[in-house]
């Protein structure tokens, strides 16, 4: 069976300021990246991402993130690496000293 989710009427598109906002809280609510230094504008359906993220795969997570929201025809991607930490490598509250290895830190699989 297909399904039909996320496909609205003919010539249906978000309002610039709408669609800012869903994707704006679509980046807010992942939780492997650091949406903090990212600018997100549209213009009738084109969001642009401008700004800074800690990582390469960064980048390309937030314009996947920015492409699967409803009403978004096309992505510009305009952020660039400024290396820091990335929410994978911080440890978590609740995380464990045996996590520590010989080698590093083992990072548990992430499903999104």
């Amino acid at each position: 069976m297909a399904t039909h989710a996320g496909k609205g009427p003919r010539g249906w598109t978000l309002r610039d300021d709408r669609l800012i906002e869903e994707v704006s809280e679509r980046l807010m609510e992942d939780r492997l990246l650091d949406a903090r230094h990212v600018e997100v504008s549209a213009n009738a359906g084109v969001v642009t991402l401008a700004g800074d993220v800690p990582g390469a795969s960064d980048m390309a997570h937030a314009e996947m993130l920015a492409r699967q929201t409803p009403g978004v025809t096309s992505v510009v991607n305009r952020l660039q690496v400024q290396p820091g930490q990335r929410a994978v490598d911080r440890p978590g509250p609740d995380e464990k000293a045996h996590y520590e290895g010989r080698w590093g830190r083992w990072v548990p699989p992430f499903i999104t």
